[in-house]
């Protein structure tokens, strides 16, 4: 298995992470499991469908569409595939999908929808047929132009790229001279969640950083570094986004990752 990142053009970098690219071309697994976790980072992804296995969904047993895209996650979901594959995709910012496609965040919290459905575009069949590498100059035009006909909202991208995490609510609504209400409100509309749950769901990410090079003996200092009141509501927490306690996290030891998804065999 193959994963890769590739960087955006400089203009986007203040609204896309990275481009990325995870092949499995000579797995043989019978089934592969793909766990998302709580994530505030919306996605979108193209499967490559004409020489690969597609993504099927676990609820519906439906294929995904050719091309997706994924929102900002509160809540854990599963897909899984059948032998080989390839995959293509863009790691946004939180407050990214406003900008790019003009609608709503919270329209696309914890939803998986056809790129068609939220903007008209032959994205896909611009991708179809194409290395990685032309994949990345094709996106970087597309959000190069959609880019240029958007208006950023400068006060939630700087809550975003603000290291250290958001601190005092109020405290931070005076440093922007704004009310408290309207950094809720237009953060929730540029985001999709709430500034709280998304400081809740950081902090997850944060954990399973620290887990993912841990063992369980740790756990008590992991919570207590990232602030939890106690182990208990540690747990409770890492559930509720990963749909797993951290001991199973750990033991299961993926077999691939990309953000907060993780590839487990079946």
């Amino acid at each position: 298995m193959h994963y890769h990142q590739y960087a955006p053009a400089d203009l986007l970098r203040n609204l896309v992470r990275y481009y990325w690219s995870l092949d499995g071309r000579q797995f043989s697994t019978s089934r592969l499991n793909i766990l998302s976790f709580g994530d505030r980072h919306p996605r979108l992804i193209f499967q490559d469908t004409d020489c690969f296995e597609p993504i099927i969904h676990d609820e519906t047993g439906e294929e995904m569409p050719l091309c997706y895209l994924k929102g900002v996650r509160t809540r854990p979901t599963e897909v899984f595939m059948h032998g080989a594959f390839s995959h293509f995709g863009v790691s946004f910012y939180p407050h990214a999908i406003t900008t790019f496609f003009g609608m709503g965040a919270d329209e696309l919290t914890n939803q998986m929808p056809d790129i068609n459905m939220v903007y008209r575009c032959n994205l896909a069949e611009r991708l179809r047929n194409r290395t990685h590498l032309v994949r990345v100059a094709v996106l970087d035009s597309f959000l190069l132009e959609k880019m240029a006909k958007a208006s950023l909202d400068s006060t939630v991208q700087s809550i975003i790229h603000k290291k250290g995490g958001v601190g005092d609510m109020e405290m931070l609504a005076s440093s922007l001279r704004i009310s408290e209400r309207q950094l809720q409100r237009r953060f929730k509309k540029q985001v999709g969640i709430p500034l709280k749950r998304y400081e809740r769901i950081s902090r997850f990410e944060l954990a399973l950083t620290r887990l993912a090079a841990a063992d369980y003996s740790e756990l008590t200092s992991i919570a207590f570094e990232l602030g939890y009141t106690d182990q208990s509501h540690f747990i409770k927490e890492f559930q509720e986004f990963a749909g797993m306690t951290p001991y199973n996290f750990v033991r299961n030891k993926s077999v691939g990752a990309e953000s907060s998804s993780f590839l487990y065999t079946g």
